[in-house]
């Protein structure tokens, strides 16, 4: 009993030394190879914050200059956060979104074989009886009695089934590193979906996400939410078409107008830089 739970300790310390936050780690970017972001400085943790709302919490983030760096996504034993912390250190990432969810018990029954040794004792007495004898003559006899002990030993296996229950979590992270990067309008947006589209009753446009704080689309008060149609009066089809349109803007303009549809009324406001 002693050696099975032993063997079965280090199955367990073995499974957990396998960090699903690593195995199933997906990259956006490397975090060590952007410019002007915030790396961590040496005796510096990673900070870690869950969340019930990846989408909610990432574009929080994001607002406060946060570039997502990677993901890890996988279903397991429930595992400890700090685990995150050290896949965060391990692509420079200083700040780590987790969350965790449970799905199910599962219940796996698995045979482990056992060395099943058999030793035997074997113990007993035998007599002798001898006549002596010349030339048909007889001489005598003599009675010889004996004692003997010893063991055997034969060498086998046993199997022996292993019953587990394991409590399993949908389990998830998002690495994200702080840019110290000036946007000229501080605005992040996204193609409209089909709904969308039926709501404002045309194609072409794109929603604003997210807006950057201390940029010159904050202060102007573009909002999350509005659905920009236009860059200086030159309507844009889609999210790549309206950073184009961005880009272009000379950069000794002191301004910009962005038109936007919001609560359904359209409405331009002047970004000034």
């Amino acid at each position: 009993m002693k050696y099975l739970s032993i063997i079965i300790l280090a199955l367990l310390v073995q499974s957990c030394a396998k960090s699903g936050y690593k195995t199933f780690y997906t990259s956006y970017a490397d975090a060590k190879t952007l410019p002007d972001v915030e790396l961590l400085q040496e005796g510096e943790e990673v900070k870690i914050y869950g969340s019930d709302n990846f989408q909610r919490d990432s574009l929080i983030l994001r607002s406060k200059k946060y570039i997502a760096v990677g993901y890890s996504s996988f279903n397991g034993g429930y595992e400890d956060t700090r685990n995150a912390g050290t896949q965060a250190k391990l692509v420079g990432a200083t700040v780590v979104l987790v969350s965790s969810k449970y799905t199910n018990t599962q219940t796996t029954t698995s045979t482990l074989l056992l060395p099943d040794n058999k030793t035997t004792y074997h113990s007993g007495t035998a007599n002798a009886n001898t006549t002596y004898s010349s030339n048909g003559s007889y001489l005598g006899s003599s009675n010889t009695n004996a004692i003997y002990n010893g063991t055997s030993t034969t060498y086998g296996t046993k199997a022996v089934p292993i019953t587990t229950n394991q409590r399993r979590y949908d389990q998830g992270a998002m690495y994200f590193v702080k840019s110290n990067q000036k946007y000229k309008f501080g605005v992040q947006f996204s193609d409209l979906t089909p709904e969308q589209r039926n709501l404002l009753e045309r194609n072409t446009g794109a929603q604003v996400k997210v807006v950057i704080e201390d940029s010159p689309s904050f202060y102007s008060n573009v909002l999350a939410g509005d659905f920009l149609i236009a860059v200086d009066g030159q309507l844009i089809k889609n999210t790549e078409h309206g950073v184009k349109l961005m880009g272009s803007v000379p950069s000794e303009a002191n301004y910009s107008t962005l038109t936007v549809i919001r609560n359904g009324t359209k409405k331009d406001i002047k970004v000034q830089f």
